[in-house]
Order: structure tokens, then sequence, then C-alpha cells
């Protein structure tokens, strides 16, 4: 297998990806501020940056290291950091979800997050809390082995985002109409590349040299189609899940989602090479800026001439033809649930989602509080201790658990769970009832697409205690309830960090307790949505996503 080591077969030992020498402090003081951000001389409107700084720059750490992040706020309102893909095994109260497993930051104050790193492979951080991460609090982080698995001579991170002209509360406000001509108003974002507008992305190709590419969609609710002129990629990660090598023209990635890609430069100079980071949605309806066509320059020389792919179809591999590196076999349920995706208009007048009926809201106290002061009177176990809004589901340490995950909305979910990745076992339409399934050694990711009309069945082992949420990662359905509560194994979660419970009381919010008494706003059933869409909707992520490779390796 091409760029596989010869000595490491496809199902290399899983214990191998985890091995490092004894790591460093990678130590990082950030304060989290107003910044001025001006896009390319078009507008300037304010993001949130660090020490002045946007956009942030990336984190790069080897496995083994321990991460070190002293964060002060600047800000008017609470802030957090999560570190989206990392287990956090032992380090719950490290996870950085506002108001599941931390209080958030209060306005002048401080946190550090302090975590070991255990995972290689390529993740990102971003506030978890309200829009921030929309507004621009967000940024790489990349893990490397030193043991690497695959060959290459030089590696290069690509963050892809949207980025917006409005603030993120105003484009929320807009979301919470009942009234859909408000709530589906076009908001047409940007994309920025790297760090640079789209446009202008120039990476630097030498002859014969393999480079690995790390995709990251670092943005908030636009979903990237990447490829490279007359070069084939050959992915090789998914999620920080090194997977065996499959030769593909392009790769999608959704809100959330990371791939790497090696890509082997050409022999010649001759000519640089366009390169595509296509941003698309089926949110919103936008004949004339959907798909939004980003391209740059992979440049071998400056005098070169440029070549561009005439092919207009977009083609990507399925999840469910991808096999991880490490060879896991699908793993045997012990629990089931069952989670039906839903959005329309509660009693509240305003537009949610909702799990089950359930349309998330924060609770009073952190969910990993009230599991810690709840599992000294024993009523952990009692999902009605963690409040109606947080829709929680408690298991035992070591349950496997398999989802049933149905969307009922007609547009795409890009589903995230944090602590843990799942193996993704079976996809189908709820409309033509076909279906695919995964093959014996499942995919296994953290972020997953699920599309309008169709369902998924994924599973995970429970093997981390603490608190975890499963939501949508655009972040406007998050906002707008699309999220629910794993407490796994309460009698087992970690002490809490001292300074965790100091920004608690600087807030005035309770270190424990019960959440049962917290009211949360009901559906108006008759005015759910469907997977069917409105009279004239035009979906183009269906046919765009829906051409698979047909590469031979």
């Amino acid at each position: 297998m091409f760029g596989l080591r010869a000595d490491i077969l496809c199902y290399a030992s899983a214990m191998m990806l985890r091995i490092g020498a004894d790591g460093m402090v990678i130590e990082h003081f950030w304060t989290i501020e107003p910044v001025e951000y001006t896009m390319e001389g078009l507008f300037t409107r304010t993001a949130i940056g660090i020490n002045g700084q946007w956009p942030i720059p990336g984190i790069e750490a080897t496995i083994g290291d321990t991460l070190v992040i002293h964060a002060t706020n600047k800000l008017n309102e609470p802030t957090s950091l999560h570190s989206h893909g990392l287990f956090q095994n032992g380090t719950v109260f490290y996870d950085g979800a506002y108001m599941v497993s931390e209080c958030g930051i209060a306005p002048n104050s401080s946190f550090t997050y302090r975590i070991p790193l255990q995972q290689a492979g390529t993740y990102w951080i971003h506030s978890h809390s309200k829009q921030q991460s929309t507004d621009g609090l967000r940024t790489s982080l990349v893990i490397r082995d030193p043991r690497e698995q695959y060959e290459f001579d030089e590696e290069i991170i690509l963050t892809l985002q949207d980025w917006f002209r409005q603030p993120a509360h105003e484009m929320l406000k807009q979301f919470r109409s009942p009234d859909p001509r408000v709530r589906f108003t076009p908001a047409v974002p940007y994309g920025i590349i790297g760090g640079e507008c789209a446009n202008r992305k120039r990476i630097l190709f030498k002859p014969n040299r393999t480079y690995r590419l790390r995709l990251i969609n670092i943005g908030s609710s636009f979903d990237f189609h990447f490829s490279i002129a007359s070069h084939v990629l050959r992915l090789i990660e998914v999620d920080g899940v090194l997977v065996c090598e499959r030769l593909t023209h392009g790769v999608t990635v959704g809100v959330g989602q990371r791939a790497s890609v090696l890509v082997t430069a050409l022999n010649s100079t001759d000519h640089n090479y366009e390169f595509r980071a296509d941003m698309y949605t089926d949110l919103l309806q936008m004949p004339r800026y959907n798909p939004l066509n980003y391209t740059g320059v992979v440049q071998y020389s400056e005098e070169a001439s440029l070549k561009s792919d005439t092919c207009e179809r977009w083609l990507c591999i399925n999840d469910l033809d991808l096999e991880p590196l490490d060879g896991e076999l699908a793993l045997e349920p012990t629990t089931f649930i069952s989670l039906d995706a839903y959005s329309g208009v509660f009693s509240d007048q305003t537009f949610r989602h909702s799990f089950n009926n359930h349309s998330y809201a924060p609770p009073k106290i952190p969910t990993a509080l009230t599991a810690l002061s709840m599992a000294t009177q024993e009523r952990a176990y009692d999902p009605a201790v963690y409040g109606p809004q947080t829709n929680a589901y408690v298991l035992r340490h070591m349950d496997v658990v398999q989802i049933t995950l149905t969307n009922h909305d007609y547009y795409s979910h890009p589903f995230h769970l944090h602590g843990h990745t799942f193996q993704i076992i079976e996809v189908g339409s709820l409309r033509s009832r076909q279906s695919k399934l995964s093959m014996n050694s499942p995919v296994r990711r953290d972020t997953f697409v699920l599309k309008g009309g169709h369902y998924a069945i994924l599973r995970f082992r429970a093997d981390n205690p603490g608190v975890w949420l499963f939501h949508c990662h655009i972040n406007w359905h998050i906002d707008l309830g699309l999220a629910m509560t794993f407490v796994e194994a309460p009698e087992l979660i970690p002490k809490v960090p001292e300074m965790l419970r100091e920004n608690c009381i600087a807030q005035g919010i309770p270190t424990g307790g019960s959440n049962e008494q917290d009211n949360e706003p009901t559906p108006y059933t008759d005015q759910f949505e469907s997977y069917d869409p409105p009279s004239g909707w035009k979906l183009v992520s269906y046919f765009l996503n829906g051409n698979y490779d047909t590469i031979e390796e």
C-alpha cells in the first residue's frame, strides 16, 4: 500500500498509536478579547481573538505532551475553551462545555486548562459558550506522533472557515423567528482558508515531494469540498483516526470534521494548479451562492501557467467504505438509545430544534457538578435530577451504546460526540428505505454528517467517566436546542479543580445540587417541519454529496 511503511500492516496495533516518550509542557497564555478584523478590504467587524490577534494562531504539540492554556476572559460575558476531538480521559472538567463541565470563565477572570495529550491527530479548539465560535474564537490543534504510520516529507495545516459580516447574536435572533421568511433569509459568508482570503491562498509544492494536508473545518455552518486539479488525494485520517489509505479526487469536510490527505507533487514545474475549497450548505435557499466556489493555487513556480479542473462533479469517499488502521471490529451493543431530530415552533413562540421533543438549554447548575453531588445521595443515575432540558441519559461504566439517530429535517446535521469516537454502523434513507452497512471494521469519527430524511446507527463504548454532550455542530442548531447529554459512570467522575469552583462562585452559580425543577418549552407538534422540503426549495448538498469516488486502488 503506497505511503504506508513496509514494516507496518494495515491493521497496525492500536497501542502503537498512543505510545510517546515523556513529553513537554506546551504552555500558552491567552487573553480572550475583542479584535477588529478587516476582511481583505471588504468590511471590518469585531472578532473574538487571542492576545489582540485574529485569525488565531494554531497550537502544535506531540503525543505525550501536556497542553496548558492559561485563559483570561476580557469579554463582557462568560467564555470557555473546548478541545474538539480530545477524549479528556480523567480531565472532563477541562472539556470546556459551558454549563455542562464548567460554569464558564467569568468576565475579568481566568482559568487554566491542563490537558495530557493522549491522542495524536488533527483537532481544533473553540469556544463552547453561546455563539463565540462563530464570532472567531476558534483555531487548529495538531498533535503529532513520533512514530508516524504513514510517510510524507512535509505537512501543511489548512483551516477552512466561513466568516459572516453580521455578528452571531444578530443572526441567531433571525434564526429563532417562527416566520420562515425571516428565518431563512440568506446569510452569505466569505471563505477563509489557512488564515487568508480563500481566493488568494497559495500552497507551495516542490516536485516529487509528498505532502500531508490537514484539512480542518473550524467554521460554523458551511461544509467544504476540497480538491486539487490533476492531483490524486490519498485519504489517511478522519477526525483524529488513522484509516487504511483510500484514493480520491476530493474530500468533503463537514462542520467540525477533519481529514488528512497525502498528495505527491508532480515531477515538473511547468504548471501551477488550481485547488478548490468550495463551500455549500442545504440550510438556506441561495440560488446564486450555493455552492460558493473558492479557488486557490498550488504553486510549483512563480512563472508557471495555471491549470484548472474542467470536471464539475464533486467526488468523495463514503464514510462506510473507510476502515480504521487499527482494525477494531464492530462493537456488540448492550444499551440502545433512539434519538429523533426535529425542528419547529415551540410554546415560547420561537423556532427550535430538539431530540425526542426536548429542546436543549443550559441548566442552572453544570451537569457534571450535579452528577458529583447526586452521587453522594445515590441519585446520580436518576435522569430527572439533571433537568428535562438537558435530555440526559445515564450510562454505566463500559456500556456499549447503540444510538439510532434519525434526522427528520430536510437539511443535514453534523453530529458531534464529546469524549469519544463512535463507530458508524449503518446509514439509510427514510424515504427509499435503502441502507448501507459498514465493513466488519467500521470507521470511527467524532463528527458525522447525517443528511435530511436519513438515519444512522452509531456505537461507542462508555469507557470515559464524565458528562459528554452530543449535538449538532452547526452553531445555530446547538443554540436552538439540538443537543443532549450523556452522564457516564457518575460515581467515577474525578475531582473538580478548585479554580473551576471559583469561577462558579464568582457568577453566583451553585457548585452542586439538582436541576430537576428547571422548566423547558414544549413543541407545537403540528408545526414540526419534516424532511419534505417546502415548495420550490432547491437542495444542493444531496446531489453534491451523492457522487462517491470510483478511483481504483
